[in-house]
C-alpha cells in the first residue's frame, strides 16, 4: 500500500529481456543513504506500479517486470536516462498525506496537454482509454498519475485536468512529460469498493 507521495526519483539504466519472459529493470538507487535500507523483496512503486526489489547495490535497484505488468503499464516504454517516480511502501504509523494507493494500475492514459499557469504552476490534461473510468472520478477527488496523488481539477468528455504546484513539478518526473506520452493511472480504490457494494 502506498500514498502517492513521491519520495525520490530514480534514473533508468537498462531494461533487459530475460529467458523467463520477464524484463529486468535496473535504475539508480536514490535510497542508498537512507537510515532505513532497502531490502530484497521490498515493494517500491515505480511510476505508480508496485514492483518487488529483486536485487540492489549502493548504486542500483533492480526489479523484474512480469508480462502482465508490461502489457497494462507504460513501464516498457522507459528508456535509459528516463526518470521514474519512486515511493516505498507505507508503514503503520506513517502519515497518510496523499490517499490510499495500491500500486495496481488500471491502465495507461495519454497526455493531452501541458500548459503553464501562473508562477511555476502547470495544468496537465490526460485522456482516459475509456469513458467507463469516469464513474470513479469526482471533482476535487483523488487520482493517481504515474504514482503521484493528485486532485482532479476538471472533468471533460473523456479527460481529466490537474493543476500541478511548483513543488510537485520540481520534485517528480511530471516535468519530463510531453504531449502524447503515456502515463500510468490508478483510480481511487474507495470508489471501486463503493461501486462493488452497490452492484
Amino acid at each position: 500500500m502506498f500514498t502517492g507521495i513521491i519520495q525520490k526519483t530514480g534514473t533508468v539504466r537498462s531494461l533487459q529481456p530475460k529467458p523467463d519472459g520477464t524484463v529486468a529493470l535496473e535504475m539508480s538507487n536514490p535510497f542508498a543513504l537512507d537510515a532505513d535500507p532497502v531490502l530484497i523483496g521490498e515493494s517500491i512503486a515505480n511510476n505508480g506500479v508496485c514492483l518487488t526489489v529483486t536485487s540492489f547495490t549502493p548504486e542500483t535497484l533492480r526489479f523484474d517486470l512480469a508480462p502482465e505488468t508490461l502489457r497494462v503499464t507504460a513501464l516498457s516504454r522507459l528508456k535509459p536516462g528516463s526518470r521514474v517516480n519512486l515511493e516505498r511502501a507505507l508503514r503503520l504509523g506513517d502519515r497518510l498525506s496523499g490517499h490510499w494507493v495500491q500500486g495496481h494500475v488500471d491502465g495507461t492514459a495519454k497526455v493531452a496537454g501541458i500548459e503553464p499557469i501562473g508562477q511555476g504552476c502547470y495544468s496537465v490534461e490526460i485522456e482516459l482509454p475509456g469513458a467507463s473510468f469516469l464513474r470513479y472520478c469526482v471533482l476535487k477527488g483523488s487520482f493517481t498519475l504515474d504514482g503521484i496523488s493528485l486532485t482532479i481539477h476538471g472533468i471533460r468528455d473523456q479527460s481529466l485536468q490537474f493543476q500541478i504546484i511548483p513543488h510537485t513539478w520540481r520534485e517528480t518526473a511530471l516535468s519530463d512529460l510531453c504531449r502524447g506520452d503515456l502515463v500510468n493511472f490508478e483510480v481511487d480504490i474507495l470508489a471501486k469498493y463503493i461501486e462493488r457494494q452497490r452492484s
